[in-house]
């Protein structure tokens, strides 16, 4: 299930409130910011880059990996310890079959997909492997995301600099006054301020983004699958719960060491 990750949203309004502030100190205004050639270049080239940089089936998913930045998977690593010993016991009281009912209800296809698996009774290699196959897939997907954004946030500043240079090379020849040349200078430089507003405000940050969610949902699979094998191999329960809380941070051992359990040694109250 994923969530809505608000920091996003927050942190780009929050730059370009900030940049706008800074814009609206000097007495012309923001109008002498805009310039419709500057954004074409700047925007339209780097974008034109990418297109030569990735295929059509990457820059096909662009729209999908862009949303994956303002959403955020619920990673609840203590209630999965608690899952998982759980199903342990049920595994060790009246064998794997037990449990087909509880696996058929969980929501996360990755988690149900490996347990079914341990259920259909396939060897553990096989099942290390399919999984892995999987999480090599997600993790692909984040990466190719990520670049995507990163790549485009190094053309941005580079077609910004040759917007620049067309500036100055249209404006030293046709010199007028000295208003003229200061004139032509500020619209020369407004192509660089694009670039590395691009760059700094959406593209790179976006691109850090999708990386960074990528790796935390790895390493939530990567516990996932600690569990399954677990199951699978008939670790006890006390083995399967030190398996999984080495996955867990010292702020979430902490929580994990000192919430309120009830008599099966699950958590009463969600983290």
């Amino acid at each position: 299930m994923k969530k809505q990750d608000i920091l996003t949203p927050i942190g780009l309004l929050l730059a370009v409130g900030l940049v706008l502030f800074g814009a609206m100190q000097g007495k012309s205004g923001l109008g002498i910011f805009f310039d419709p050639a500057s954004i074409a270049i700047t925007i339209g080239g780097s974008f034109a880059a990418v297109l030569i940089t990735f295929s059509s089936d990457d820059l096909k998913k662009i729209i999908k990996i862009l949303k994956t930045s303002f959403t955020s998977h619920n990673i609840y690593k203590i209630d999965l310890v608690d899952q998982f010993k759980e199903l342990s016991r049920k595994v060790r009281k009246d064998g794997v079959l037990s449990i087909e009912e509880a696996v058929g209800e969980i929501e996360d296809s990755f988690l149900r997909k490996g347990l079914e698996l341990v259920i259909d009774g396939l060897d553990p290699d096989t099942i290390k492997e399919i999984l892995e196959l999987e999480m090599l897939e997600i993790e692909g997907g984040y990466n190719k995301g990520s670049k995507i954004f990163k790549v485009w946030g190094t053309y941005a500043p580079a077609f910004g600099m040759i917007g620049t240079l067309i500036g100055l090379i249209q404006m030293l020849a046709d010199m007028g006054s000295p208003d003229d040349i200061a004139r032509g200078m500020s619209v020369a430089l407004i192509t660089t301020l694009y670039g590395a507003l691009l760059a700094n405000i959406v593209l790179n940050p976006v691109g850090f983004n999708i990386q960074n969610k990528g790796e935390k949902e790895i390493e939530y699979r990567e516990m996932m699958l600690t569990g399954i094998m677990s199951i699978q191999d008939g670790d006890s329960t006390r083995v399967i719960e030190e398996k999984m809380i080495t996955f867990l941070t010292v702020e979430e051992k902490r929580k994990y060491y000192t919430r309120e359990v009830d008599s099966e040694g699950v958590s009463v109250n969600a983290v």
